[in-house]
């Protein structure tokens, strides 16, 4: 049977739209697991959860309610995060509750919709504000925070302030005067208050990095997170630097307790990074895996929690470089460090994520009750070529590598979440030195879709790491040239941040590295607010700036079309949209050859005649220009689009130097043609045409019946990003054109 014809599915296609879902029935029985893989009892912890809703099922939060293991309601908080963008229903919500797990066990939580008064919460949490100071009351906890001075008096820890050393200069964040404070977020369950200014010098003129702080404080609870972000923004040029002699969270204990030290100034020892001192407890999550770090008490009663020490060698912060921290007081002598580095997460069945909603677009279940029967084996050794991939680029970093007769590993305080992409140990050349990933092709987003799929939590966890660094380092906060901040960092990197072949302090002049659906889904899934405002620079910079690039990084294409829908979908400006729109636009006048409109589009772009109705002669790039474009096209329903994705995609076949008729094989990079198949199964959907449908369904099978494992982080992502969503077309949902070949190549010599 053939497909459905063109015009006809178009229109299905744009009444559904991409955030498409089922019609969903006005019942909501959603089971939320948490699992505890410390081995520590959790009572009462503060969890913070993201999910999705079907479209048309919730349009506030008024009726939504969470039950307990028991059965019975447990007090719990609901924001909307973002609005499905055709009929405003809610599409995503954060949740907050204080949830019971027993060591290394499992609880399930159901999500419904109740017309029951919702249950009060354990405690009263009490906020007061004033200009200056905000007062927070948990029950067994009051604190205040301040605009200016020290930040943080609670009892048993009092004058707490960040305290920066460089260059024989000391700088406290309590002196600069342009300091802001703010109550961010609010619940009965839970407060957000935010911090932000720069550390300043005596003069309270002068300062040494910007910062971001996040108070967070639950009801009912003895203890507080802090989210703190420095951010190097004071720079001319994209080479100058901050250098970082030490900086330290410290604060002076009331009660006595014995002097200790503590460095971290490597990997190992692999300590939990928690510690006491009477009834007041400190840690940081991640302390080991981003040292240095160190921890003092001094004779004085000074406690300090060294985010870098001033027994490591100093580090130099560039331009536009971030680095977070989080971390934990806690005032009632407990250990909460299984909270801190191993927090309890929310998660919905694979099912929830993917088809249930319909909140990921055409994302399948990896589940033999949604794949077709004869693909499943297929699905199935996929998801273990994957999964050994994964676990290959993970175990990359304890086996570290060698440089220059130097001992290197892939963790520490600016390395911790990327990989090692190669090294250059021939000084006389500019780009000596250690090579970074950068976390191209949206490493953490590949990650993050696998646990959609599946929902395979070291795969979520392996994504938080790398989306924190992703946030921080991989994306640049500030450019000496205006109107760049969010830029992507080159990818891959000379030492993160310095141009690849050429040594130069530059970040992407193009949308080939860009990157920032990790980011989304990691607000999403947690709440975090930071990914969410790096999110927005990141998408803020694709709108002000023009990356695009056809010919020379075709990739780029996709790369803006991803980033814009998203950022449309969670933040809902107009401009996005705008933006993906115009990047079509672009895009379909390069193919057309239109001199004129292209000009009057996009100046930047230099036609070549050789490419009409195709992009560029680089065909694996082609995988994430189609799928960016097939996306694009579900989201809007322009009807023209299908016809200028198969155009492209005839370019590659009739193409010599691309494609191989007779071995069937993309001669430009054979490793990488599983990258085009969601893509091209779009085209053959779109069109009716068998040919493409063969050519995806084969490159599919060929790859992975090869399954090379890899250990490359970035290969890792080429993969596995795009691929991912080629599992839909596999899925009892969709219906292959014709009859389709066996998934073993055919040993024909015709074009597709």
């Amino acid at each position: 049977m053939r497909a459905t014809p063109l015009h006809a599915r178009l229109l299905i296609l744009a009444s559904l739209a991409f955030v498409s879902a089922p019609l969903a029935a006005q019942t909501l029985d959603v089971p939320i697991r948490l699992r505890e893989v410390a081995g520590v009892a959790r009572r009462g912890e503060a969890v913070t959860f993201g999910v999705p809703l079907p479209k048309g099922l919730v349009n506030d939060t008024q009726r939504l309610r969470l039950y307990g293991p028991d059965g019975r309601p447990v007090a719990a908080s609901f924001r909307a995060v973002n609005r499905w963008w055709d009929d405003g229903s809610i599409q995503w919500i954060h949740t907050d509750l204080f949830a019971d797990v027993a060591a290394n066990e499992e609880a399930v939580y159901r999500l419904r919709l109740s017309d029951a008064p919702p249950p009060p919460p354990p405690s009263t949490l009490l906020v007061s504000e004033d200009r200056d100071r905000i007062t927070v009351d948990t029950g067994p906890l009051e604190f205040e925070v301040r605009r200016l001075g020290p930040l943080l008096q609670a009892p048993g820890l009092r004058d707490v302030d960040f305290v920066l050393r460089s260059d024989e200069r000391i700088y406290r964040a309590g002196r600069w005067q342009a300091t802001t404070l703010e109550v961010e977020e609010q619940s009965p369950l839970k407060v957000v208050i935010k911090r932000t200014g720069a550390h300043g010098w005596l003069n309270r003129q002068e300062r040494a990095l910007d910062y971001e702080l996040r108070v967070v404080a639950y009801a009912g609870l003895p203890y507080i997170r802090l989210i703190y972000t420095f951010v190097n923004r004071q720079g001319r040029e994209m080479s100058d630097f901050v250098r970082l002699d030490e900086l330290r969270l410290e604060g002076r204990l009331e009660q006595p307790a014995a002097a200790q030290r503590v460095d971290q100034l490597s990997a190992h020892s692999r300590r939990k990074g928690w510690f006491q001192a009477g009834l007041v407890g400190v840690g940081m999550r991640w302390f080991w895996q981003l040292y240095p770090k160190g921890f003092e008490i001094q004779q004085d009663q000074t406690l300090r929690l060294e985010l870098f020490p001033a027994t490591a060698r100093p580090q130099n912060i560039y331009t536009g470089v971030a680095k977070t921290h989080e971390m934990l007081l806690a005032f009632d002598g407990n250990d909460y460090s299984a909270a801190l580095n191993d927090p309890l997460q929310g998660v919905a069945p694979a099912s929830w994520y993917t088809r249930d909603t319909g909140a990921l677009g055409r994302l399948a279940e990896s589940s033999p009750d949604v794949i077709r029967p004869e693909y499943w084996p297929l699905v199935q050794k996929y998801d273990r070529w994957l999964v050994e991939s994964r676990n290959a680029v993970r175990a990359k970093r304890d086996r570290g590598f060698e440089f220059r007769g130097k001992r290197y590993d892939e963790y520490g305080m600016l390395n911790f979440g990327d990989a090692m992409h190669k090294l250059i140990p021939n000084d006389s050349r500019p780009d000596y030195g250690i090579h970074w990933e950068s976390q191209y092709y949206d490493f953490p987003h590949a990650l993050f879709l696998h646990f959609y799929r599946t929902g395979d939590m070291d795969s979520f966890r392996m994504a938080i790491e790398a989306a924190a660094y992703l946030a921080d380092v991989s994306i640049s906060h500030h450019e000496a040239e205006p109107g760049r901040d969010g830029v992507p960092r080159t990818t891959p990197a000379l030492n993160h941040w310095v141009r690849y072949s050429n040594g130069e302090f530059m970040s992407s002049t193009s949308w080939f590295g860009y990157k920032n659906e990790g980011l989304f889904d990691r607000y999403l899934l947690t709440g975090d607010l930071w990914s969410r405002d790096v999110a927005r620079l990141s998408a803020d910079f694709g709108v002000y700036y023009n990356g695009l690039d056809i010919d020379n990084n075709t990739r780029s294409i996709g790369h803006g079309l991803f980033a814009m829908l998203k950022a449309y979908e969670v933040f809902g400006d107009k401009k996005y949209l705008d933006r993906a729109h115009w990047i079509v636009d672009s895009v379909h006048a390069w193919q057309d050859g239109d001199i004129e409109r292209l000009r009057e589009l996009n100046s930047r772009v230099k036609w070549d005649p050789r490419f009409r109705g195709g992009y560029s002669h680089q065909s694996w790039m082609y995988g994430v220009a189609l799928e960016g474009m097939a996306q694009a096209s579900q989201y809007t329903g322009r009807p023209e689009m299908p016809g200028y994705m198969r155009r492209a995609a005839d370019w590659i076949f009739g193409n010599p130097r691309e494609w191989d008729p007779a071995k069937r094989i993309f001669r430009n990079a054979p490793v990488h043609s599983v990258m085009l198949t969601p893509g091209l199964a779009y085209i053959a959907e779109t069109s009716g045409d068998q040919k493409y449908w063969d050519v995806a369904l084969e490159s599919f099978s060929k790859q992975t019946a090869e399954a090379d494992v890899t250990s490359r982080l970035k290969l890792f992502a080429q993969l596995f990003r795009n691929s991912q969503r080629f599992t839909w077309y596999l899925s009892k949902d969709f219906e292959p054109p014709g009859k389709a070949r066996e998934t073993t190549p055919p040993s024909g010599n015709e074009n597709p």
